[in-house]
């Protein structure tokens, strides 16, 4: 039972992760963007400042 499955929502077209830390990751088709953020917030913020993503067919 020590496995636990990440959470993560969609911001602005981006996935937001959280992380053991806790910390959220930024991720565009796998690719990690910016830093490891502390809040949820922080890395809403950062997906909700670049471009807006198409996610439709994905």
């Amino acid at each position: 039972m020590g496995w636990k499955t990440p959470k993560f929502e969609v911001v602005n077209g981006y996935k937001i992760v959280e992380v053991d830390g806790p910390a959220f990751k930024v991720y565009d088709d796998g690719h990690q963007l910016g830093d490891d953020f502390p809040y949820s917030g922080e890395a809403a913020a950062y997906a909700n400042s670049l471009p807006k993503r198409d996610r439709q067919g994905k």
